[in-house]
């Protein structure tokens, strides 16, 4: 059973590249800084100077635009040495300033590094910065950010830490970041788990798993891929979600503390999607 044919060109790895982007940007007369890879449900880009409107899955994204995610979008920008992945809820701005960087307004993004030190992430609270995984997530008037991966290091309030993986620091407006912590544990006892169940396209299933943090993050990702298809922020389990592609999936749930620092994945579980 495969997925449906519009998320089979990213399921099965047939991404378009970079490079097709940049053509279709110099063609309207400015470069390509990275290509909207996955645009799920209402994702919206602002060009520069304009107002949001309809993003296209598969256009390029330049300096001076800005991308936001509706309650239950997500979207996956790739550039040549990195991706960044937004839940919902989010807007990122690329600001046309002299030193490039990714400006996240609201909500979260992970950052993934491909070998090289990421693009610089700006908040209004923190600067984000280093090589592997990353999220940052901005609520109110604070910047939260937990390494996953390799090393990263925040800045704010001209002081600066370094985390490497499995450690989070919180940044307040006006505050330098808080010493590296040790983030929450992965939550257990995932169902479905390593045997996965069986459901038809659209069909309402609760996730379930054990655990005491007051907040949880849940993702969906097809079996093979990092890309992320879905994403909410919930409360305590169980969390129902409806998958409406066919397929093979994996999930994973990260918990939350009660300031919103973000733990580590859980492994994975497994859902299979098949309308027979």
């Amino acid at each position: 059973m495969g997925p449906s044919s519009r998320r089979a060109r990213l399921v099965g790895g047939a991404l378009a590249t970079l490079l097709a982007a940049a053509a279709s940007a110099a063609a309207q007369g400015a470069p390509a800084l990275a290509r909207l890879a996955l645009a799920e449900r209402k994702v919206e880009i602002a060009r520069k100077g304009a107002a949001f409107q309809a993003a296209v899955e598969g256009g390029p994204v330049r300096v001076g635009e800005a991308l936001r995610t509706g309650p239950d979008a997500v979207a996956r920008l790739e550039l040549p040495w990195m991706a960044l992945t937004l839940a919902p809820g989010s807007t990122l701005r690329f600001p046309d300033a002299f030193l490039l960087a990714a400006s996240l307004e609201d909500g979260r993004a992970l950052v993934e590094t491909r070998g090289h030190e990421t693009l610089k992430i700006v908040t209004a609270e923190a600067e984000v910065r280093g090589q592997g995984r990353a999220a940052v997530r901005r609520q109110g008037r604070s910047t939260l950010v937990t390494c996953l991966s390799g090393r990263f290091l925040v800045q704010g309030a001209e002081k600066s830490v370094a985390l490497s993986a499995r450690r989070g620091t919180v940044v307040t407006a006006g505050r330098p970041p808080t010493a590296p912590e040790a983030v929450p544990a992965a939550p257990e006892t995932l169902w479905p788990g390593k045997d996965p169940v069986y459901v038809a396209p659209g069909e309402s299933l609760d996730l379930r798993w054990e655990g005491e943090a007051p907040a949880y993050l849940v993702e969906l990702l097809p079996v093979g891929s990092d890309i992320v298809l879905l994403q909410r922020d919930v409360a305590r389990p169980p969390a129902r979600i409806e998958v409406p592609w066919e397929g093979a999936f994996r999930w994973r749930v990260s918990a939350r503390d009660a300031r919103g620092l973000e733990g580590v994945p859980s492994e994975d579980g497994f859902i299979a999607v098949d309308a027979r």
